[in-house]
């Protein structure tokens, strides 16, 4: 069993609105405060961060079955910058589809969902709670199974494993089956952008660039994914590099 604490990425994470979700049919149901044995936090540490966007994460995160996520709501009011906002003040907390998953709180007050053993692979749950206020959170969970996609996380390649190249500092497949590309992370910022096929059994890989801020005209998409442990290499695949006269690099990927 896994504690995940999850962050922040590119966008914000879809809403399941009340609407929505009645019409798809699903239930919300609730966990209250007083149902985990949660004491009434004092108004006073909750401030009202104002007008802005209140949420877990910023884009769909992914888990597996059995794992624990914390709950850390975030406040935005200007892309790239978020402040922290105290967990303990969070109430009404709920999960959708209802039975994938169970919420508890710590001693702290901080709410914790774990997803059931046996919740399906390939499955989106929406989590959901409220900051004083009548402010409302959501973040979006993508199960899979490491077996059954074990590219699934981050992956970076070291400087001193490729000195005659530019190393790729961030390399993410989500479960969800997009991918990202970023030479040098700052914040939210990634280079390129898009969506993945992958064959667990044979390793074919196959690449679909959908977007970016900066696109290698030297990408070669498809190829052969060689996982050894948590070490990653590509057989014909290509990244690309961020510049047109820049040598790519040919080192391991790294979790």
């Amino acid at each position: 069993m896994k504690l995940r604490a999850m962050m922040a990425g590119v966008a914000l994470a879809a809403v399941c609105t009340a609407s929505v979700c009645a019409q798809e049919g699903i239930e919300i149901l609730s966990i209250e405060d007083e149902d985990t044995g949660m004491a009434e936090t004092p108004a006073e540490a909750c401030p009202d961060a104002g007008e802005g966007g209140y949420f877990f994460w910023m884009e769909p995160q992914s888990a597996e079955p059995g794992d624990e996520i914390a709950l850390f709501p975030y406040f935005a009011n200007m892309p790239g910058m978020y402040d922290s906002l105290p967990a303990e003040c969070l109430s009404d907390v709920t999960v959708l589809p209802e039975g994938l998953a169970a919420v508890s709180r710590q001693e702290d007050g901080l709410p914790i969902v774990t997803i059931a053993a046996d919740a399906p692979a390939g499955e989106r749950l929406v989590i959901s709670a409220v900051y004083p206020g009548d402010r409302s959170l959501t973040g979006i969970v993508e199960l899979y199974r490491r077996q059954d996609n074990p590219l699934v996380g981050t992956w970076r390649q070291a400087s001193e494993d490729c000195p005659a190249g530019i190393p790729i500092r961030e390399l993410v497949f989500t479960a969800g089956g997009e991918f990202s590309v970023t030479w040098t992370p700052f914040e939210s910022y990634k280079d390129y952008w898009g969506s993945y096929d992958y064959d667990a059994g044979s390793g074919a890989i196959q690449l679909e660039v959908e977007g970016g801020n900066r696109v290698p005209e030297n990408i070669a998409p498809g190829g052969t994914a060689m996982l050894t442990g948590d070490s990653l290499s590509f057989d014909d695949l290509s990244f690309g590099t961020p510049f047109p006269d820049a040598a790519a690099c040919s080192a391991e990927f790294a979790r």
